[in-house]
């Protein structure tokens, strides 16, 4: 066989390749190395002022302590629970030490920067573990439960999420995988446990959560019962910090509120008054999975039907949020790995699938970063990072004129894509919303006849370096900005 034959061979085959898993990687390292997110020094100064307080005084002075921003970081207050970060401390003790007792700023180190991030990167890992788990447990095929673990891998959520925002969300997602995976095994209490962890972290959770326990409990005081008790993990750091000095004041003024008081967006009026889509289709998802045919029984017997619901459910409840909720980029972080799971239990259609998941990603990529006012796309993303010693020099925040963002830059040589941002936004819609209707766990939709099992490794490949292009183009603006700190 020659050289073109084993390479036709290798790209006709159902199973992922050694280049591509190596392509995945190769690009998780560069945005790993290449990217500081002003969000995530926060958040790893954060969570090292908690030895700070714990040494000094007791951690009741977190908040207060975290408001005197004593290391110049770009937000004050600190928007969020303890447990938002906790993990976290542990993980950062070290580079804490040697802010310390070294007098070297963590906010000014690319290399603490980077041992902060690893920690994210790790979970990222255990996630992927757990995936595999759980898409085996669904379909039984040990090749599909690899596909799931790639498609998660080296999807733009998980990119955006952990290797370039190095975010937090990570943090909520593994346990409430882990509690997705042992109720799937037939744990109803690991579910409640590890729900109520990943809820105590961010409690969005709750949303999922809730549609997932409507599944297989009817009995609407049990179903009260457990909803309270997933929300004990919150109602505990809320008593911990009552009355603490700027506890109340940091929280409204931080991120949390502020997406809480967003979820539920005045879309449309009517004749009751200004409605939510969000609420109308959390109305909507939670009817439909109470009058499911599923029990108590059915969680003990691991019945693979509900199995397959249960990682559907999430994956709408996820994807309704996203598309009916303002969002910040790396939010999209919580469709994995449940979209991937529903993409590779279907067999006859991979071609629509990959190609509908990438059309949606990249319209997505396009909205979020040319959108005005985005985060996304900064030339100062390069400040902190690993890559930045190389250039010798860090650039002024929001001091950089049309080089700060590719959004600016866009906007001062009149670019038409400006313009067509409703376009990729309507497009990620309809991907977004084919993907999970021709993915129905009993596939009650009609499903596309023609080349549904078409070969569409190209698509994957595009699909896996999106991100690399854009980084580059704002690394073209970093090198370009004009006001240059050496």
């Amino acid at each position: 066989m020659n050289l073109k034959d084993k390479f036709l061979a290798a790209y006709r085959s159902d199973r992922v390749l050694l280049g591509e898993w190596i392509i995945a990687i190769v690009t998780a390292v560069l945005l790993f190395a290449s990217v500081a997110y002003v969000d995530m020094i926060s958040l790893v100064v954060w969570s090292t002022n908690v030895w700070d307080v714990t040494v000094d005084s007791n951690i009741r002075h977190l908040y207060e302590y975290t408001a005197q921003n004593v290391y110049g970081i770009r937000h004050t207050f600190m928007g969020s629970e303890l447990f938002s970060v906790l993990p976290w401390s542990v993980w950062n003790l070290p580079i804490w030490a040697v802010q310390r007792f070294a007098g070297i700023p963590i906010a000014n180190s690319p290399l603490m920067l980077a041992w902060a991030k690893l920690f994210l990167a790790g979970l990222s890992g255990v996630l992927l573990v757990y995936t595999r788990k759980i898409a085996l447990l669904v379909t039984g095929d040990r090749n599909k439960s690899v596909w799931a673990v790639f498609l998660s891998a080296s999807s733009l959520c998980l990119y955006l999420g952990v290797f370039y925002a190095g975010q937090n969300d990570i943090m909520m997602l593994v346990p409430f995988v882990i509690g997705i995976h042992s109720l799937l095994r037939g744990k109803e209490r690991g579910f409640l446990v590890w729900s109520m962890v990943a809820i105590a972290i961010k409690p969005f959770v709750l949303l999922p959560f809730l549609a997932v326990l409507l599944l297989y409990e009817k009995r609407i005081l049990r179903i009260a019962g457990k909803t309270l008790f997933s929300v004990v993990g919150v109602a505990v750091q809320k008593l911990l910090f009552m009355g603490a000095p700027l506890y109340k004041e940091s929280i409204s003024e931080g991120p949390s509120r502020e997406m809480m008081e967003d979820m539920f967006s005045e879309n449309i009026t009517v004749a009751f008054g200004k409605v939510s889509f969000l609420a109308i289709a959390l109305v909507l998802i939670y009817i439909y999975c109470y009058s499911r045919r599923f029990g108590q029984q059915d969680v003990k017997a691991q019945n693979n039907l509900l199995a397959k619901y249960a990682i559907y459910i999430v994956a709408v409840t996820n994807m309704a949020y996203l598309m009916f909720s303002p969002f910040t980029f790396y939010r999209l972080a919580i469709l994995v790995p449940f979209l991937y799971i529903v993409m590779v239990q279907n067999t006859q259609i991979p071609f629509y699938n990959i190609l509908l998941e990438t059309a949606m990603s990249f319209s997505l990529l396009i909205r979020l970063g040319t959108r005005g006012s985005s985060s996304l796309f900064r030339s100062k993303i390069f400040n902190g990072s690993l890559v930045q010693p190389l250039f010798g020099y860090t650039t002024l925040q929001d001091k950089e004129g049309a080089y700060e963002s590719l959004e600016k830059y866009l906007k001062s040589n009149g670019s038409i894509l400006l313009h067509f941002q409703p376009l990729f936004a309507g497009v990620a819609l309809v991907c977004g919303i084919l993907l999970l209707a021709w993915n129905h766990p009993e596939r009650q939709l009609k499903q596309p006849l023609f080349m549904g099992d078409k070969n569409c490794r190209w698509v994957l490949w595009a699909r896996t370096v999106m991100l690399v292009p854009f980084v580059l183009m704002v690394l073209y603006l970093f090198i370009k900005a004009p006001i240059k700190i050496y």
